[in-house]
C-alpha cells in the first residue's frame, strides 16, 4: 500500500484514562494501523530529563513535565508541534489506518486540514498508572471544545468496547463510499 493510499485518519478524544489508547490496541487487532502524537517530541524531553537526573519512568508519565513542555514550546514556537506532526503523517505508509489520541483545541483545524475524522469517546475514567499526572483544570487537557465526527460507547467490558469500535469503524467505512 503506498502513502495514504485509502488510509483513514481518525483522531480520539476524551479526558486522560477513558480508552483512547486502548481504542487503538483493539483496533490493531483488525486494521494495520499507526498511531502518531502530537506530543510526541514532549515524550522524548520527558525520556531525556528522566535519563538527565537518573531515574526511569519505567513505562509511565509525567503529565506534570509534559504539560509544561507543551506549554513552553506552544509559546516559544507555536507551529513546532504541529510541523513535526505532519512530517510524521507524511512519512506513513502501509497501514489503513492512521489515528491520533492527543489532540488539544487549538490542533483541531490543522488536523481537520489533514483529513483526520474526529471521534469521541464517552464513558468513565478508568484507573492509570502515571508518574505525576497532569493538572485537569489545564485548559488543554479536556478537549470538549472539540466537534467530534462520531461518538463510541466505553461504559462496559473491554469486549463491548471492541464491538462498539469495530461497528463504529463499519459505519465509518459506509459513510466514507
Amino acid at each position: 500500500m503506498k502513502k495514504g493510499a485509502n488510509m483513514k485518519k481518525i483522531c480520539f478524544i476524551a479526558p486522560s484514562g477513558y480508552g483512547k489508547s486502548t481504542a487503538i490496541q483493539l483496533l490493531s487487532e483488525k486494521y494495520p494501523l499507526k498511531n502518531i502524537k502530537i506530543a510526541s517530541p514532549l515524550y522524548f524531553l520527558q525520556d531525556e530529563f528522566y535519563k538527565f537526573i537518573g531515574k526511569s519512568m519505567k513505562g509511565e508519565q509525567d503529565g506534570e513535565l509534559l504539560q509544561f513542555l507543551g506549554g513552553k514550546i506552544r509559546k516559544e514556537n507555536p507551529d513546532f508541534l504541529l510541523k513535526e506532526f505532519e512530517k510524521s503523517v507524511g512519512e506513513v505508509e502501509n497501514v489503513s489506518l492512521l489515528t491520533n489520541d492527543d489532540c488539544r483545541p487549538p490542533d483541531y483545524e490543522f488536523l481537520k486540514k489533514l483529513g483526520f475524522i474526529f471521534v469521541e469517546i464517552k464513558g468513565f475514567k478508568h484507573q492509570r498508572v502515571d508518574h505525576t499526572l497532569s493538572n485537569d483544570k489545564s485548559a488543554l487537557e479536556w478537549q470538549n471544545s472539540i466537534p467530534c465526527d462520531y461518538v463510541v460507547e466505553n461504559f462496559g467490558n473491554i469486549a463491548q468496547y471492541r464491538e462498539n469500535l469495530f461497528n463504529l469503524m463499519e459505519k465509518i467505512e459506509v459513510e466514507d463510499k
